[in-house]
């Protein structure tokens, strides 16, 4: 995506709008092509990251693109660039015997009068065994400009301009507080895919259903939040492209920057960006693999799957749980897993679990969330989640969540 510097936009009465590129334009398209075909020569050739940005610039200017476009352009095809950065720890350890050995040539050639460059590195040359062109090329390849790009994954001249249309509106989402998405009549595979992406980018929404087949997502910004809001606004940004495959959406955010008063962002299906993502795979992190095989051996009637489906919660509201753990005799209970960023939304399920009876769902709450004194009360005098939750740090354990298994169990069969 863009930083703030690429983001081109103007606003206009508290609302902002992007300014997208046009990827039926012929001429944009053979600059993006040449910028491509820059980027396919330099992987071929193993060129250095400064030679990659002097033919870039060169290309740019035969373009003639404005300054912003351009490097909005080559920001993106960098993106898909992967350069070698090497072993630092074994780079510096080179580094410091080459400056050991200079030294002693140094020492050696102040005997003689008037020591020349060339018969420095020679002594250098001698000592190491080494060419000196060699040594020079390798002194200081760890440094971004001297890395070597080793591979670039390819793009055609379109899609790199609907890429660039939609890292316009990711940059903005960084500086979100808030997204609100309507979805009118969503087929329920696309919805299912959906969701899916909010828990693969560890998001939470409140779902609500206001009208017949009207679904309402509200999804905190990272203005809004006080813990690893860097971390979260890529997690939402990398989100937008799941929201282009729906069909009918219509998408408001409140973006906000430095000394600016709140703009309002407003989307649908009429900006015309085309979705980069493809066909989505549901993936099961090792890590959680692992709890499901321990689990399995503790357990051996539960099985942990990923969720697939919504679970209705009180006052039409929905949640999509990121696991299901389902019982032998066809009998399942939810798991719905809260990281250091979901403050507002644990706070309203806690809220709304105190109201009802038998939602088949079981709660892990990150520990970092107890550090917010407001939390730390709300879960310490919640009922629901001294019977039915626990706490983790980075992932659960086996033993909490039996602990709340067992517990949810005991509960429906009494």
């Amino acid at each position: 995506m863009l930083t703030r510097d690429l983001l081109r936009f103007r606003s206009r009465k508290g609302r902002i709008y992007p300014q997208f590129l046009d990827p039926d334009d012929v001429l944009l398209q053979r600059a993006g092509e040449a910028l491509v075909e820059v980027f396919r020569q330099a992987s071929t050739g193993g060129s250095t990251r400064q030679e990659l940005t002097e033919k870039t610039s060169l290309q740019l200017q035969s373009q003639q693109l404005d300054n912003p476009i351009g490097r909005g352009l080559e920001k993106l095809l960098l993106d898909r660039s992967e350069f070698d950065t090497g072993d630092s720890a074994e780079q510096q350890r080179f580094r410091e015997l080459i400056f050991i050995q200079a030294r002693q040539a140094l020492r050696e050639e102040a005997k003689a009068l008037n020591p020349s460059l060339q018969e420095f590195w020679k002594c250098v040359e001698i000592l190491r065994s080494q060419p000196v062109a060699q040594i020079q090329e390798t002194l200081y390849a760890d440094l971004p400009a001297q890395q070597r790009l080793l591979q670039f994954s390819s793009i055609g001249a379109e899609a790199l301009l609907h890429r660039y249309n939609c890292a316009q509106v990711q940059g903005l989402l960084l500086n979100s507080e808030a997204l609100k998405l309507r979805l009118e009549h969503p087929d329920p595979g696309p919805l299912r895919k959906l969701c899916k992406y909010l828990r693969f980018h560890q998001l939470l929404a409140q779902i609500t259903t206001e009208e017949q087949g009207i679904f309402q997502l509200r999804i905190d910004g990272p203005l809004s939040l006080f813990y690893k809001t860097q971390k979260y606004g890529l997690q939402l940004a990398n989100f937008f492209p799941a929201i282009l495959q729906q069909q009918n959406w219509q998408l408001r955010a409140t973006v906000c920057f430095r000394q600016k008063p709140p703009l309002q962002l407003q989307l649908d299906p009429s900006c015309g960006i085309r979705s980069h993502y493809q066909q989505f795979h549901d993936y099961v992190p090792p890590e959680f693999q692992q709890i499901g095989d321990r689990l399995k051996e503790r357990l051996p009637e539960w099985r942990l799957e990923l969720a697939g489906s919504f679970l209705p919660l009180p006052g039409d509201r929905y949640c999509f749980p990121d696991f299901v753990l389902q019982h032998q005799t066809g009998a399942s209970v939810a798991l719905e897993l809260f990281h250091g960023w979901h403050a507002g939304p644990l706070r309203q399920r806690l809220q709304q679990l105190e109201e009802v009876q038998g939602v088949p769902l079981l709660l892990g709450v990150s520990n970092s969330l107890s550090k917010n004194p407001e939390l730390s009360v709300a879960l310490e005098t919640s009922s629901y989640f001294k019977t039915f939750g626990f706490s983790f740090r980075e992932l659960p354990t086996v033993d909490k969540l039996t602990k709340a298994l067992k517990s949810w169990w005991g509960a429906t069969q009494r």
